[in-house]
């Protein structure tokens, strides 16, 4: 039964067209956006017009938000209200009352933005500021006069609707030299030196000004206290925040010089073991990644208790470079249980213990169950198959269709199709707060089937489904990937990982550095490798169409994988940090062992990039019935498994 279930689920999904978000607008989609144009502008005429031809189209709701939005100075507490009664399980509900509350709070309407206020998820800065002044008018002075000196006492300038809260709690006499003196070093922490001289011009007291002013002196020479230590003494609490804001501000200029600081005067000034964690770890992790001789020693006196488990991990890491495998055991068994018994970890302590003559077998076979880079490294090692423990979803095709045919799921599938992706996740984030997991899932499989595979990748995390491979792992573009992975000497399954892992096969994503599409291509990267390859690229928005990205990624990549002779994983870390880094990390490391390397990639993002590609490639590889390789036989053969002379065994 369960086995009928799946296969007519599956063949629902195969009948379901999957619309891209660059097909053609249909009518009905067409008249929408014009009629929302028409309701942003304030044309009622049109809008009438519109939403007559419109009928019961899913999106009516968001032409009469927009309406509303288009005067919203001019609205009631009535005209808000009758919305959300008429509209209470959209998310533009909650937006009008949001923005509303604002205005309220302009209008100094306090009773009404009470009531509004208390209903919102997350209120703006505005929205507090407004919330305290309510809370003035009242006379709840120390309620507001509280909340003014939260508000005010941060390192970077607050909206203007807090400048009346501010006004009345200088004003009372409220600001006390306190507020003044966080908010100095708040600015000056936040390199934000004009904003702290105005702060400076709150205190009045002779202490604090001295206090201040000697904030200002380790600002700009952060290496006086390392020369005159009375400069900050025990004898001043405030003490604590000078020698953290001197030590940060010596750390961009000297690093050594900032870590012999902090190690000599955290414990003179007898800051909290919990204060000191975040800026330890902070100082450790810049010296471990500059792999130098004093790495190690300096990371052993920051944290000689190995109370701090991530600077413990690249005291480990630092010892695979110089291949100390008793030290990466010891080292290892220092580690938090949570930490050691990660995957990671329990991959080289078995490669420790192996390297000392013992037998491992048994560990790589228990290691290998896991469906990761690690797991899939023991399992080759071990010579055992990859786990993938696929667990796919059961539904009848009814379910789907009742689903699919629930009001917010038509609205969402209508903003896909219309590429209004922040709006379709607004809708997606509502409609599924709350529902069962395996409702949950089945929203993942619907959206999915859309063509929405991003969303579709992001439920199935959200609904906790972390086996059900088939919408973790979609192959919507195989012919594409397959056509130009032939062309340019690599494989569809490394072309199709990066994709995946690059975007989750949205084909409009855009990065906050500006890489485009599928593959995620920088412009100038694009442009040069489309002229180098004989490929057309007009105009950059091409690199939306999936053809184009992928045809452009798939010569990158190629021209990655030549560069670096064949090696995925130098290509891999190069597509993701740049080839120039890698050659300079080569530079530094290429004797290192190939999983050595990787365990030491100094960029935390690139080591997680390059170890989810290689372990995204066996998984598609497994799933479409291909022969699957976690490493190339050139690949394998240089890990840190293997002694001289076992090589050409592989």
């Amino acid at each position: 039964m369960r086995q009928h279930l799946h296969r007519a689920f599956i063949t629902l999904l195969m009948l379901t067209p999957a619309t891209s978000v660059n097909a053609a607008l249909n009518e009905q989609q067409t008249l929408f956006k014009a009629t929302l144009t028409a309701a942003e502008n304030g044309d009622q005429s049109a809008v009438d017009e519109g939403l007559e031809k419109l009928g019961d189209y899913p999106l009516r709701p968001y032409i009469e938000y927009a309406e509303l939005r288009s005067k919203l100075d001019t609205l009631s507490l009535s005209d808000v209200q009758q919305f959300s009664n008429t509209y209470p399980d959209i998310p533009l509900e909650g937006r009008l009352r949001w923005a509303f509350t604002e205005v309220l709070g302009k209008r100094g309407q306090w009773t009404q933005f009470d009531q509004l206020y208390a209903t919102l998820d997350r209120p703006s800065t505005e929205h507090e500021c407004y919330a305290a002044l309510s809370q003035l008018a009242q006379g709840n002075r120390k309620t507001a006069f509280n909340e003014a000196a939260r508000l005010w006492s941060v390192g970077y300038s607050q909206p203007d609707a807090c400048d009346p809260l501010f006004n009345a709690w200088m004003k009372a006499g409220e600001l006390k030299d306190e507020h003044a003196f966080k908010r100095v070093i708040a600015a000056l922490s936040n390199g934000r030196p004009s904003l702290a001289r105005y702060a400076e011009r709150k205190a009045q007291h002779e202490s604090t000004q001295k206090r201040i002013a000697l904030a200002f002196k380790l600002y700009r020479e952060p290496g006086a206290l390392a020369t005159n230590p009375q400069l900050l003494t025990l004898s001043e609490p405030a003490h604590r925040d000078l020698l953290i804001l001197a030590v940060n501000r010596l750390r961009r200029a000297d690093l050594d010089r900032a870590i012999e600081l902090w190690i000599r005067d955290r414990e003179r000034l007898q800051l909290p073991f919990e204060e000191q964690a975040h800026l330890t770890t902070r100082l450790g992790l810049y010296k471990a990644k500059r792999f130098s001789e004093a790495s190690e020693a300096q990371l052993a006196r920051l944290d000689p208790d190995y109370r701090l488990g991530e600077l413990t991990e690249w005291r480990a890491r630092l010892a695979l470079t110089r291949l100390d495998w008793p030290a990466v055991e010891a080292l290892i068994g220092k580690l938090p249980p949570e930490r050691a018994g990660h995957e990671r970890w329990q991959y080289w302590l078995s490669v420790s213990l192996q390297r000392q003559g013992q037998d491992v077998s048994e560990r790589l076979q228990q290691i290998s169950q896991d469906r990761t880079f690690y797991g899939f490294l023991a399992a080759e090692l071990g010579q055992h198959p990859f786990t993938l423990a696929h667990e796919p979803a059961v539904f009848d095709a009814g379910a789907l269709e009742r689903l699919a045919a629930e009001p917010a799921f038509r609205r969402m599938k209508e903003l896909y199709e219309l590429d209004e992706l922040y709006d379709a996740r607004s809708e997606w984030n509502l409609a599924t707060r709350g529902l069962p997991l395996d409702q949950q899932q089945l929203a993942s499989h619907l959206v999915n089937s859309w063509g929405w595979h991003t969303q579709g990748i992001r439920g199935a995390i959200q609904s906790e489904r972390w086996n059900d491979l088939d919408i973790r792992f979609p192959d919507p573009y195989r012919s594409l990937f397959e056509e130009h992975a032939q062309k340019n000497g690599i494989t569809t399954t490394w072309a199709t990982a990066i994709a995946r892992q690059e975007s989750a096969f949205w084909v409009n994503a855009r990065s906050h550095a500006g890489a485009l599409g599928l593959m995620q291509l920088m412009p100038a990267t694009a442009r040069g490798t489309a002229r180098r390859h004989g490929l057309p690229l007009n105009n950059l928005s091409a690199l939306y169409d999936p053809a184009t990205n992928i045809a452009i990624g798939s010569a990158y990549l190629g021209e990655m994988y030549q560069r670096f002779d064949g090696n995925r994983v130098y290509a891999t870390a190069a597509y993701n940090a740049g080839p120039h880094r890698v050659k300079r990390w080569l530079e530094a490391r290429q004797d290192l062992p190939l999983d050595i390397w990787i365990e030491t990639i100094p960029f935390d993002e690139t080591r997680n990039y390059v170890q989810n590609v290689l372990a995204f490639g066996v998984i598609y590889d497994e799933r479409a019935g291909r022969s699957a390789r976690l490493l190339s036989n050139q690949e394998r053969a240089l890990l840190a498994f293997y002694k001289a002379g076992d090589k050409e065994t592989l």
